[in-house]
């Protein structure tokens, strides 16, 4: 099975040299096998004194987390023939199962695609919590949240494109159009990524400042309920609002 690492990233060379790329050379993930997605090819120079010249660069041009992300949804499947891509936010420290780091990540990759492709479903993710309380030994299929920041799905060329109007919350919306198309997302419950939510750089810089971003969260919140009803539902928590998808929704469109 031949898989493809996608990156999106900006302005955090140092932060993907040393976290996420990092990360991937430990697992012997071998640099062909990785995409970086940046925004113009002078931001390409910058990153390459940084971190080499070994990895494939692919600028997008687009202002904003969502456009990316249609970016690559419409690149990797009008552009190229792989059926298999893996996610990966810039600034991943770890992938871990319950409390201890997986132990291969090619296998668990590999294995992950192997179950959502026997399921008939195509996208899966884990958990975005790294709290053992919230992590069992158990594969869901229900809406559950797929984080953007370690994913993979299967592209699908006999299915309708996939597209995102958020910025924020675009993860939780990609979970739900995924969720109505093809009947489920599949999550292993026993593996989580550990990160650092709201980092400089990244979103934060695509929003102007992490202020600006935190005021937008509550904005889009509320016209992600309007888009998406009874599959959500808002949390406000102490650094903004939130949301929380229906794990008992039931899908009415397959």
């Amino acid at each position: 099975m031949n898989y493809k690492i996608v990156i999106p990233s900006l302005d955090r060379a140092v932060v993907l040299k040393t976290k996420t790329l990092f990360l991937l050379k430990q697992y012997n993930i071998p640099n062909h096998n990785i995409d970086i997605l940046l925004s113009t090819k002078e931001e390409g120079e910058l990153y390459k004194k940084i971190i080499g010249n070994d990895y494939n660069l692919i600028f997008h041009g687009q202002s904003g987390i969502g456009a990316v992300r249609n970016f690559i949804k419409h690149y990797y499947k009008y552009n190229t023939d792989l059926d298999y891509l893996v996610y990966i936010d810039d600034d991943i420290d770890a992938i871990n199962k319950i409390d201890k780091p997986v132990e291969d990540l090619d296998f668990f990759i590999k294995n992950m695609f192997d179950i959502t492709k026997n399921l008939g479903f195509n996208l899966w993710g884990i958990c975005c919590f790294d709290n053992p309380y919230f992590l069992n030994e158990s594969i869901s299929t229900n809406l559950k949240y797929i984080c953007g920041g370690f994913c993979g799905e299967i592209i699908d060329r006999s299915k309708h494109d996939i597209y995102t109007e958020f910025d924020h919350f675009e993860d939780f919306a990609f979970t739900c159009e995924h969720f109505i198309r093809d009947g489920g997302v599949v999550r292993n419950n026993e593996y989580c990524v550990i990160t650092k939510n709201f980092a400089e750089g990244g979103i934060v810089k695509s929003y102007g400042g992490l202020e600006n971003r935190k005021k937008d969260m509550e904005k889009a919140s509320h016209y992600f309920i309007s888009r998406y009803g009874s599959m959500a539902r808002i949390k406000i928590k102490k650094y903004g609002y939130d949301i929380r998808l229906n794990h008992n929704f039931k899908n009415e469109y397959n």
